[in-house]
Parts: C-alpha cells; structure tokens; sequence
C-alpha cells in the first residue's frame, strides 16, 4: 500500500507538472512538452497492471483520459489549466483513498 501511496504522489506532481510546461511552450520553449506527455500516459497506463486496484477506479480512469485527451487534442490554455488540475485532485482523491494523509495540498 506504501508503494501505491508513493506512485500517487509522484504522479500528482508529474500531472501538475504539465501546467508550466505548457506556460513554458506557448512562451516559445521547446520543452518536449508531447514527449512528456506520451511518457506520463505510458507510465499511467502501466500502473494499471502494476497496481490492479488502480484500473477499477473511476477516478483514476478519469484523470488517464484526460491525459489521453490533452494529448491528442489541441486544447486552449484555459481548458488545459482546469483539465490538469481537476486531473490532480482526482489523484488526490485517491491518494486519500488508499490511505495516505493529507499532503499539504
């Protein structure tokens, strides 16, 4: 259960992430924002086998669609920004879920 608590800490701040990297590339940075993101849904994708409790959540579900959807559409900065945090506090959600405590935040 530790390990799956520390997966989803580490994946809120990777989702969270994508909000200054997206800053950051509409600024004119080539930041590899597309390689980042391909990587994060790997990644997401294979928690799923990894922690199979993971794949009957809805919430996380949710918040791999919607790395899914960013990826493959073109979304105006405003839509982004509520789709990441929304996305994190799904993640947040079920850190709680599977036991971890408040994280600060």
């Amino acid at each position: 259960m530790k390990q799956l608590q520390s997966f989803l800490l580490s994946l809120r701040g990777d989702v969270y992430r994508l909000l200054p990297m997206k800053e950051d590339e509409l600024a004119g940075a080539d930041n590899h924002l597309d390689e980042y993101l391909d990587s994060l849904i790997t990644s997401m994708s294979g928690a799923m086998l990894t922690y199979p409790a993971l794949a009957e959540e809805k919430l996380y579900i949710y918040a791999l669609n919607n790395m899914n959807f960013i990826h493959s559409n073109s979304v105006e900065f405003p839509k982004w920004r509520k789709i990441i945090l929304g996305s994190t506090r799904f993640i947040d959600d079920l850190y709680g879920h599977f036991g971890g405590k408040d994280n600060g935040a």
